[in-house]
């Protein structure tokens, strides 16, 4: 792209940004380091593009993206957090819970069983289900198959818009890929064809970097081959996340030295970055602020950290040796002869979201407090082969 074209983009972008941050966004935190991906999101929702698929990294940002994004453009949305949900029944449940209290609110407490029976915005309810063909009973006690119940969650979101609706469904791709044997393929496949059969709807769906719903848009073989189109969301790097400032400098105040000093400790992760800044003492030394905010926010989050760290065995054999490895700086492989054990481990993190691949053959621990906890507490191996 040339100079005077990048130009015209970036300044279009920060009028764009001014317009939405000023009114909805605190402080601008959401936008710095997601202002290209906050057009394009923005863009595809607002044109209605009837399926798309979020291809995001872990902890990008995308979640807190995702819903300002819908706040702006879709009046009308439902959001389902999949994080929540074990299987096909779950996701039922979540997106017809998410459904009556985002459509149907005054019927919120009929459905949770919190008001009688013959409530009358219950009664008023089921009386429009009915009239679709939809028994409510077993979606609200959670009984039956779940990819019918799933099939009947989607319709009584449908019966309850009438009209142009957007079911967002954040970590879908996280909960698919745990599944074992075609549960991933057949929920997908039931999403695929209410989307076909429903013209208002427009699906959402939050897939991880080489995620089941990534895949499957691109398998010729799968239910939702090509149905829509896909969205790459990354996680900003220190640098962007300053570059990102300067057009974000009307809502973010912030000075820029203090802002790339806590981003590079908390390798850009959004949320962590804000957290750190937010901790930080009050002085004029930006970078001994920024690490004066960090040791405070891993102090805080001691505990949970340690604790994540025990949880790696129950991931993979092999997973704790393996993320003390690439928080160490040394090569997954490196430190195991059993190529296939640390390739599955590998898949595994992935799948789990402790580990992505920021680069082509290049693997990194998301969570930047627990690889700081891996370097500073290291394996008896590591205190040989650290680098």
């Amino acid at each position: 792209m040339c100079a005077w074209a990048s130009m015209r983009q970036n300044d279009t972008y920060a009028t764009m940004v001014h317009d939405h941050a000023s009114q909805r966004i605190p402080d601008g935190q959401l936008l710095t380091g997601h202002v290209a991906e906050w057009g394009e999101l923005m863009g595809l929702l607002e044109e209605r593009r009837g399926l798309t698929g979020i291809v995001a990294d872990p902890l990008s940002g995308t979640s807190a993206l995702l819903a300002a994004a819908l706040d702006e453009t879709s009046p009308r949305s439902v959001r389902v957090n999949a994080r929540r949900c074990a299987d096909s029944l779950d996701l039922a449940m979540a997106i017809a819970d998410g459904a009556i209290a985002a459509l149907a609110p005054s019927s919120n407490a009929w459905w949770m069983g919190a008001a009688p029976p013959n409530s009358t915005a219950g009664l008023r309810v089921s009386r429009t289900l009915n009239e679709q063909g939809i028994d409510p009973k077993a979606l609200r006690s959670g009984e039956g198959p779940g990819v019918r119940r799933l099939n009947e969650a989607l319709e009584l979101t449908v019966a309850l818009a009438q009209g142009p609706l957007v079911l967002a469904i954040d970590h879908l791709g996280n909960m698919l890929a745990n599944l074992r044997g075609t549960a991933s393929r057949e929920i997908l496949g039931v999403l695929r064809a209410v989307r076909q059969q429903a013209s208002d709807l427009d699906l959402v769906l939050v897939d991880q970097p080489q995620g089941p719903i990534s895949e499957a848009l691109g398998d010729a073989q799968h239910p939702m081959y090509r149905a829509g189109e896909r969205l790459r969301v990354r996680r900003p790097t220190p640098s962007r996340i300053v570059e990102d400032l300067a057009i974000m400098k009307p809502v973010v105040k912030t000075h820029i030295a203090l802002l790339r000093a806590a981003a590079e400790l908390a390798a850009g992760v959004p949320v962590l970055t804000w957290q750190v800044i937010a901790m930080a003492p009050g002085n004029d030394d930006y970078p001994a602020r920024a690490a004066a905010g960090w040791e405070t926010l891993r102090r805080a989050t001691a505990v949970s950290v340690r604790r994540e760290w025990d949880l790696l065995r129950r991931v993979h054999p092999a997973a704790q040796t393996i993320v003390a490895a690439i928080s160490l700086g040394l090569k997954p492989h490196s430190v195991s002869s059993a190529s296939k054990t640390v390739d599955d481990g590998l898949n595994r993190l992935r799948d789990v979201g402790l580990a992505w691949q920021p680069a082509r053959r290049t693997w990194a621990i998301a969570d930047p407090l627990l690889s700081a906890y891996a370097r500073e507490h290291p394996q008896p191996w590591a205190l040989r082969r650290r680098e």
